[in-house]
């Protein structure tokens, strides 16, 4: 007889009750590239932060790399952030203006593995993320 053990799945409520473990990272991104970040666990929240130092340093920041191409992102000046509570096991993030502009991410993080997640695309039946 074998067992049948439940799977932590994305709809697994407890694991988005308790504190997250944090994952936090800080890089520098170029003019016109496109950075994925992947997490190994689906995210409870996520914090972007545009530290750079210059006026007019913004980037951008997508679910999807098509979500550049049809504008489903968020934009971020020069020392604005993008906080919310996302499940999602990636993120894209672009440089729109200046060069080597820095970005902060603090994840949280649930414990359910990422390739439990679902692909999150337009093609998919997901409106509005690229």
């Amino acid at each position: 007889m074998s067992l049948n053990n439940p799977i932590m799945g994305e709809g697994y409520i407890p694991a988005y009750q308790i504190s997250a473990t944090p994952w936090v990272t800080s890089s520098l991104i170029s003019n016109v590239a496109i950075q994925l970040m992947t997490f190994p666990e689906v995210t409870r929240f996520i914090n972007v932060q545009n530290v750079a130092t210059g006026a007019g340093d913004s980037i951008a920041v997508a679910f999807t790399q098509r979500g550049f191409q049809t504008g489903n992102f968020f934009s971020l000046s020069q020392g604005s952030s993008l906080k919310e509570d996302l499940r999602t096991d990636r993120l894209f993030i672009s440089c729109s203006a200046g060069t080597n502009v820095k970005f902060q991410i603090l994840a949280g993080l649930t414990g359910i593995p990422s390739g439990q997640f679902q692909i999150i695309t337009g093609s998919s039946g997901f409106q509005g993320v690229g």
